[in-house]
């Protein structure tokens, strides 16, 4: 839309409640905040809402809302609106945010009950039509989605409708409104007498439908005069006119919008005024929008010059924060409490070199700030290290000392649903303070004498470098949940565990370079003889990569069953085995593929990047949203275990010399912290007899005997013992065993009927999720359960699982983690230099330990990990030594 400047002063009216629903049907359900609460309605109004303001630049604006309480309509006609669904509860929890918002940006609100939003637009339309505010240089833009609020168009107001996306708006005046619905705005109020509103259940005149009431209007100009001239109309629409004169003057009032409320507010109220940026933020980290804070400085009128000014790198200005090269580092932490390191990487910065940011603590209320080339010299001080990146500053410095309190790791365990942990991320959801773009090193003492306890820097040189600072007692002081719980997973086992993650990311595991080679030769082999099977198959070469392609020589050309529109994903190929050979070639080819450019090529590549042929992953802790550890270059938790090929990529990961690997593997875990925190009798009982639980299982479900059950139906009993973990349904358990859903659910009642405990920790978990909006493992580490309230069906079932699956899946990695560390103690005490832990995949543990102590250390780890925590059940483990990693699964 394109707005013509003129000498008038725009007025923006926005009809709130139209644009917050428009908002809510726009935008998924799944917008959420990280504790669960559904903003989707919320945060598409303001945008909506930003986009408005800076397309229109209005010098007034207010919104206006609906009211719960009927109006004077439904008090003329009770079916007024009576059509409509009941409004959704996940929408009219909404409503209070919208105003929040609002309230945060200045603008006025404007409500009356017993009056729509629209009656409160049409009296301000009144008041600017008529001069009553003693200003006759205002033009109104109202901003809507209902096509009602027309009939308040004249010379000074417009409406405006979006036509299709919200941002191509057209604002309908005199000419436009009659061009586009063929009447004037005038006669809007006259057609809905007629023809009625099926929306807002407004009646009309039975048998007149939008056609003739056009007809009529366009004749006779207004109802009053087309009932002057009934006789000159047909007979049949006369006959229909006259009989229905009742209800056509009632549903012209219906129509009608009232511009005469009661609403007594001065033009003064509604001018736009600047508003208090720090309160928007704060209303936009509570609800999570963070995408919008670049949007706010645009609509700041009076802006002052921020202390975030972006300066040129290479300026000449002295730095305000001293450089340590010409002190000694030591000398400046002896008499600190406690004190801040934050790693910078520069990467390929404009600047020669990386460097630490220090802040020295004094004393609570006294702290000295410094930027350091290397912090070597101070990291093994006893006092207190609060740090932001403790992975790089292991990586590149080695291991500090003393008491430690990483950020990162605090953020991971306070919400382990969070997408990242960026420093600006968490300032911003934890402090609810922005900074700008850039700022340079010479500024950041000033930044952080201005902003006071909250203290946070943000460097960013050449866009490669982005620091945020701020302190323990920040964090702690915005904590909702338990304080004391989260520090004590803190300091018991994620700062520890970094530690150890350290060690085994430098140690790295060797790799058979040959032995990859010769895979890669094989491999490549094996998929042009699979292609060529394939072409010769269907007659023909084709892309087998293209899903188009695949889907043509299918479906088009073989007349294969298309269960899924034309889709070749594996599960559709997966049913179609056995209708043409093809089909086996395919998955085959796929399966091949996948080996060679997922695994092989790129373990090739790893390992011959050093020069002893060692790969050495990147764990990361904070990857997963249930606490277990995952890794990237390359991801070791993918590594394939069973079939030909996972024996044969496993074998390439071997032992140097002088070594052997130890595999050590917790047995079936997850029902094992099943047990222990459900307190299931049974279950318990049957891990401390050291029963075979897949046979017990099947054995209650199945009404046999144990002795009776086969193979089979240990596995089907496998398959509800870890299907029960994560809430599967009947209808998924159905479609794993491929059996009837009465028969699955006879299957799930049965394993609750004898495992009474089970359910009853399951459902306290839902209700716990409900009530609390989060759940926790048996360490602390917490997830909040987005849709756990939802109103949708589907998203709550799915927020009940993650509920029931989290402090289950949780507690595994909290038992593992907590293991790793005895085991890095042992190392150091009893076995240094001579065992290393290496791997953790899954349940399983990867050792490489001195050929001649391995048998000795296989024992004393497996003590450890047997007794790393005290259940009501015991840790089961098993382990392995081989040369190779495929021999530990053999």
């Amino acid at each position: 839309m394109n707005l013509v400047k003129t000498s008038k002063q725009r007025f923006l009216a926005i009809d709130a409640n139209a644009i917050v629903h428009r908002a809510f049907h726009a935008y998924p359900a799944s917008l959420q905040t990280e504790n669960g609460i559904q903003v989707n309605a919320a945060y598409g109004f303001t945008v909506m809402l930003l986009e408005a303001l800076d397309m229109f630049e209005p010098e007034y604006v207010l919104c206006s809302f609906d009211t719960a309480k009927p109006t004077f309509r439904h008090v003329e006609f009770q079916e007024y609106k009576g059509t409509r669904k009941p409004t959704d509860q996940s929408l009219i929890d909404q409503f209070p945010i919208v105003e929040e918002i609002l309230t945060a940006f200045n603008i006025p609100i404007l409500k009356k009950e017993g009056f729509e939003a629209d009656d409160v637009l049409g009296t301000i339309s009144k008041y600017v039509r008529e001069g009553k505010w003693s200003n006759e240089n205002i033009e109104l833009y109202i901003l809507s989605g209902d096509r009602d609020l027309l009939q308040l168009v004249s010379d000074n107001v417009k409406v405006c409708l979006p036509q299709g996306n919200f941002k191509n708006l057209i604002a309908y005046d005199r000419d436009e409104t009659k061009k586009k619905f063929h009447m004037y705005p005038e006669q809007i109020v006259d057609y809905k007498g007629m023809a009625g509103d099926a929306s807002d259940n407004i009646p009309g005149v039975k048998g007149v439908g939008s056609k003739t009431a056009i007809e009529l209007l366009s004749r006779y100009g207004s109802l009053d005069e087309i009932y002057k001239n009934l006789s000159e109309v047909k007979s049949r629409y006369a006959l229909l006119l006259r009989e229905g004169v009742e209800q056509a003057e009632m549903s012209r009032r219906l129509a009608k919008i009232d511009q005469n409320v009661d609403i007594q507010i001065k033009l003064e109220n509604c001018l736009l005024r600047d508003f208090n940026k720090s309160e928007v933020l704060e209303v936009f980290h509570k609800y999570s929008f963070r995408s919008l804070i670049t949007k706010i400085d645009k609509l700041k009128k009076d802006e002052q010059k921020s202390i975030t000014t972006q300066l040129d790198i290479f300026s000449s200005n002295q730095p305000e924060v001293e450089w340590t090269k010409d002190l000694d580092a030591k000398d400046i932490v002896k008499d600190a409490e406690k004190i801040l390191i934050a790693y910078i990487d520069e990467n390929e910065s404009a600047l020669e070199r990386g460097f630490f940011l220090l802040r020295k603590f004094v004393n609570s209320s006294n702290f000295e700030d410094y930027l350091l080339e290397d912090i070597e010299q101070i990291i093994g001080c006893d006092c207190e290290k609060v740090v932001y990146n403790l992975e790089g500053i292991l990586s590149d410095v080695g291991e500090p000392k003393g008491s430690l309190f990483d950020l990162g790791f605090f953020a991971h365990l306070i919400n382990s649903e969070r997408r990242g942990y960026l420093l600006k991320d968490l300032a911003f959801d934890y402090s609810s303070f922005m900074f700008g773009e850039k700022i340079h090193p010479s500024e950041i003492k000033k930044v952080l004498d201005s902003i006071g306890e909250i203290q946070q820097t943000q460097i960013n040189k050449a866009n490669k470098i982005e620091l945020y600072e701020y302190t323990k007692k920040c964090m702690r002081d915005i904590l909702r949940i338990e304080k004391d719980y989260f520090l004590q997973s803190l300091e018991k086992i994620e700062i520890p565990i970094s530690m150890v993650l350290s060690k085994m990311e430098k140690r790295g595991i060797k790799i058979d370079i040959d032995w990859l080679k010769s895979l890669d030769v094989e491999l490549s082999k094996a998929i042009e003889m699979v292609k060529k099977e394939i072409f010769e198959s269907v007659g023909h070469e084709f892309n087998i990569n293209s899903p188009k392609q695949l889907s043509d020589v299918l479906f088009s050309e073989l007349k294969l069953p298309d269960r899924k529109k034309g889709s070749t994903r594996e599960t559709v190929l997966d049913l179609l085995k056995g209708t043409h050979p093809v089909v086996e070639n395919i998955l085959e080819y796929r399966e091949l593929s996948k080996i060679h450019t997922t695994y092989v090529r790129p373990l090739l590549e790893l390992g011959e990047m050093n020069e002893d042929s060692t790969i050495h992953t990147d764990f990361k802790q904070t990857g997963t949203s249930s606490g277990r550890l995952s890794s990237v270059n390359p991801n070791m938790q993918n590594i394939p275990i069973k079939g030909e090929w996972a024996e044969k990529i496993r074998k390439s990961f071997v032992a140097r010399n002088g070594f052997k690997l130890l595999g050590m593997d917790y047995s079936q875990m997850e029902l094992r912290v099943l047990a222990d925190m459900s307190e299931d009798e049974l279950l318990i009982e049957d891990f401390q007899n050291d029963v075979d639980i897949h046979k017990a299982t099947a054995s209650r479900i199945l009404k046999k005997d144990v002795e009776e059950i086969t193979k089979k139906e240990r596995s089907l009993g496998k398959t509800v013992n870890f299907g029960i973990l994560f809430g599967q349904t009947a209808f998924g358990l159905a479609n794993m065993l491929k059996i009837d859903n009465d028969v699955a659910s006879g299957y799930i009642q049965n394993y609750f009927q004898h495992y009474t405990g089970v359910e009853e920790y399951m459902r306290s978990l839902e209700k716990e999720a409900y009530k609390r909006g989060y759940v926790q493992t048996m360490f602390g580490t917490t997830r909040w359960i987005k849709g756990i309230k939802s109103r949708n069906i589907r998203l709550m079932r799915a927020a009940q699982r993650e509920a029931i699956n989290m402090p289950i899946q949780g507690g595994e990695a909290d038992i593992m983690k907590y293991a790793m560390i005895q085991l890095d103690q042992m190392i150091e005490e009893k076995f240094k230099n001579e065992a290393f832990i290496l791997l953790q995949i899954h349940d399983e543990l990867i050792f490489e330990v001195m050929e001649g102590r391995v048998k000795e250390f296989e024992e004393e780890a497996k003590k450890i990990m047997r007794e790393a925590v005290s259940l009501n059940v015991h840790l089961d483990v098993s382990s392995a030594i081989g040369e190779n990693m495929a021999e530990l699964k053999s």
